[in-house]
């Protein structure tokens, strides 16, 4: 049977708003997230992403039914493949909001990446042993995403805010309401994936560490050739269209000329490859 619930005052339980509203609301005795991926935008602006989303980005629906579809069917074949992904309560029924529109997951309390690799109590070597921890599963879903052609194995938004580090040492990814579509372009979905981790790891790890962290990287993450194409497709893509895409983005667009900006992470990442 399905759990019928109605929240007289939603707003009060409101977790975030970052174009979706989240919510954390009483579930069956605990807690659990609602997540309305009706948000703030206007549907010019759901209509417009989606054109760009389907005509050049190689990514699904920008909707919010088709973010709601999107993400249920990424977490299932996330979970099927032995990656933990947040349990989804398919059985609530929330009186008031759009069939289609919203999604209950199970509400988790876990330090995120972004925080734990930030946090200057944490010496840099214990950082470093997660981190050696974490790639092996990091690139067995890759391999499996190349494997089995599914560009919904990839992680269209991961970087350190996604992860979660589960008191059972297990690793908890996020937010899969975007993802690749071409099982063509998986190869490249990764790539990009790696670039956006590795890139989101710099900036969080800081200048100090930066380069231990990329060094621990090219030591530990089992497919240097695979960690290499971060940098071929941004700098040496086969589709000549891309290639100059790039090469304007470099030169017009200030922010990628940071030192964390993704060319240069990828410039990095090559040159310590290389080296050996």
């Amino acid at each position: 049977m399905a759990d019928v619930v109605r929240y007289e005052n939603l707003m009060q339980y409101l977790l975030l708003k970052n174009g979706n509203y989240l919510f954390k609301v009483p579930f069956r005795g605990g807690w659990a997230v609602l997540k309305n991926y009706y948000g703030s935008r206007s549907r010019f602006a759901y209509v417009k992403k989606t054109v760009c989303n389907l005509a050049y980005c190689n990514q699904t629906s920008f909707m919010p039914r088709g973010r709601c579809r999107t993400e249920l069917e990424a977490m299932r074949i996330w979970r099927e493949a032995g990656f933990r992904v947040f349990d989804v309560y398919e059985g609530a029924v929330v009186e008031g909001l759009t069939e289609g529109g919203y999604a209950m997951f199970e509400y988790v309390q876990a330090e995120r990446f972004v925080t734990y690799f930030a946090d200057t109590n944490v010496p840099i070597e214990e950082k470093l042993a997660m981190w050696r921890r974490f790639l092996p599963v990091w690139h067995r879903r890759h391999a499996l995403a190349i494997e089995r052609r599914e560009p919904r194995l990839v992680h269209e938004n991961g970087d350190m805010k996604h992860v979660m580090i589960m008191p059972d040492g297990q690793f908890l990814f996020f937010d899969f309401e975007m993802c690749y579509r071409s099982r063509e372009r998986v190869h490249e979905a990764v790539a990009h994936e790696i670039l956006a981790y590795l890139r989101s790891l710099c900036k969080v790890i800081g200048r100090d560490h930066w380069r231990r962290a990329l060094e621990e990287t090219i030591t530990h993450y089992p497919d240097k050739k695979l960690l290499r194409s971060a940098y071929e497709f941004q700098f040496q893509n086969p589709n000549p269209v891309f290639r100059l895409a790039r090469v304007f983005d470099r030169a017009l667009r200030p922010g990628r000329r940071k030192f964390f900006s993704k060319y240069n992470v990828a410039r990095r990442l090559r040159e310590m490859i290389d080296a050996g």
